[in-house]
């Protein structure tokens, strides 16, 4: 694993030199990581309700997409910029939102970010013109991504590595279970009494019970800002001079790194395509499903969502599988403790992790030849559902399996190193949707479907080569301390 300074240890930096207080004592009641379960668990749980609240609304907007294109007389392409423009958000929202965190901490960040969220859902539900609807839909990118760029280091703060594999699990895989529950609320919604605006109305009541349970329920929990405010409550420190140059240090450091780490970091340049592949096929059913369902097998609209449920379960079983296998070797790592209590376990690569993205690797093409040459409308619904709980159980595992490895080889610059991986993936998932009624149209579904599973069988050697050589190419790293 790099040699990032411990954990336990971190070390806040004043113009006198290092603190003296710092989490040595592996005790502290103040370092978050000794919090209770229950505590931990619920600051996990905001994290949970964030990352919820933005991918149901990354995606819901699409269920109104026939009837908005009838309200203002536009094409459907039109009306996916409601969903692309939301992801482009995504990537503009994380170079303000991670560094921010990184000087200033979580909890504010997080509390800005789905106020605002909040705010800019009210013009997408009420709004005149396609104008108004899309830059709201914008600026909702922008600022509900806020939970998603920095629950990473939300979750560094309070659990350890292998805790925060499940952790991470679990986040991700709202993260990407919620946009295929999305489209089966919208659906229901916009076939109702109620319409295609109560899409927007629903996002703006999830964020603002999220905004009311993060000002009340998240504290502060970025070890950098719990030991300045208690230095500054030291009296050796009040009469030392004031650091100058903070904001040109917060440019250098905080706003220019993510992009520095990605054109310098081979591990981060090769997760970051992966994931962002693997992220735009999620995106891109919400645009296939509805040829395939609703043109080809001439579903009603409510009905034609119920598919999205078949790669949501798949997305689950993923989270279940790095759940299990986290469990089994937390087990087996106490079980060696335990036959030599005296013998200290050497710290664990963070290479442990990829066998499962391997796993995934391989389920994702299976998942996406079944689907597509089950697409047929002669050939039963079902072998298209089978295909999916391969697809999402992949997807899950590679995602996952992915995002952990980052953060443990950039656990020091967690929230750049995620920052620059959101941007590219969301770039991604804004793009896929806006060609892919283009493709599945023009190949057909099965075709369409196989130059992804192309795409995804030419990336199966990458956590090959990175189980292989990680621990060479980290060493060969400058912003790596090895």
């Amino acid at each position: 694993m790099s040699g990032t300074t411990s954990e336990a240890e971190t070390i806040v930096s004043s113009p006198l030199g290092p603190s003296p207080l710092v989490f040595n004592d592996p005790n502290d009641h103040e370092n978050p990581k000794n919090w209770s379960l229950l505590r931990r668990l619920f600051i996990t749980f905001i994290w949970i309700a964030g990352n919820l609240v933005a991918s149901v609304s990354s995606s819901i907007f699409s269920s109104g997409a026939q009837a908005i294109s009838e309200e203002f007389g536009v094409g459907p392409e039109v009306v996916t910029l409601g969903v692309s423009l939301f992801v482009v958000g995504y990537s503009v929202g994380p170079p303000f939102w991670s560094p921010i965190s990184e000087q200033f901490g979580r909890r504010y960040p997080m509390l800005a970010g789905m106020a605002l969220f909040t705010i800019f859902c009210i013009p997408v539900a009420v709004g005149k013109n396609l104008q108004t609807i899309l830059v709201g839909r914008f600026l909702c990118g922008v600022t509900g991504v806020a939970p998603i760029a920095l629950f990473g280091g939300g979750l560094v703060d309070i659990w350890h590595p292998e805790q925060r594999a499940i952790a991470m699990a679990t986040v991700v895989g709202i993260v990407l279970g919620g946009p295929l529950l999305a489209p089966v609320m919208g659906n229901f919604i916009t076939a109702s009494h109620l319409g295609w605006r109560w899409t927007g109305w629903l996002s703006c009541i999830m964020g603002g019970s999220c905004t009311v349970l993060v000002f009340f329920g998240l504290p502060e929990t970025y070890a950098s800002i719990i030991l300045q405010r208690r230095q500054r409550l030291d009296p050796a420190f009040k009469n030392a001079p004031k650091e100058t140059g903070k904001w040109r240090k917060f440019v250098r450091v905080y706003l220019v790194r993510p992009f520095v780490l990605l054109g310098t970091e081979p591990i981060l340049v090769l997760m970051t395509l992966y994931q962002a592949f693997v992220y735009g096929i999620l995106y891109i059913v919400f645009s296939s499903y509805p040829i395939i369902f609703r043109e080809q097998r001439h579903w009603k609209l409510g009905l034609s969502s119920l598919p999205f449920l078949g790669m949501m379960v798949g997305v689950f079983i993923g989270s279940a599988m790095i759940v299990t296998r986290t469990v089994i070797a937390q087990h087996a790592s106490r079980k060696k403790m335990a036959e030599d209590p005296s013998g200290t376990p050497p710290p664990q690569a963070p290479e442990r992790r990829l066998p499962l993205m391997m796993a995934g690797s391989v389920l994702l093409p299976i998942g996406l030849f079944i689907f597509g040459w089950t697409s047929a409308p002669n050939i039963p619904w079902v072998g298209m559902i089978i295909g999916s709980l391969f697809v999402g159980s992949g997807l899950l595992c590679v995602f996952v399996t992915a995002m952990t490895y980052i953060l443990d080889v950039y656990s020091h610059v967690a929230n750049s190193a995620l920052g620059a991986n959101t941007i590219v993936r969301s770039l991604f998932a804004a793009g896929f949707p806006l060609f892919a009624s283009y493709m599945y149209h023009g190949l057909g579904v099965a075709w369409a479907s196989s130059v992804l599973g192309f795409v995804s069988v030419a990336m199966i050697p990458i956590p090959i080569i990175f189980y292989k050589y990680g621990p060479r190419i980290r060493a060969l790293s400058k912003n790596l301390m090895v």
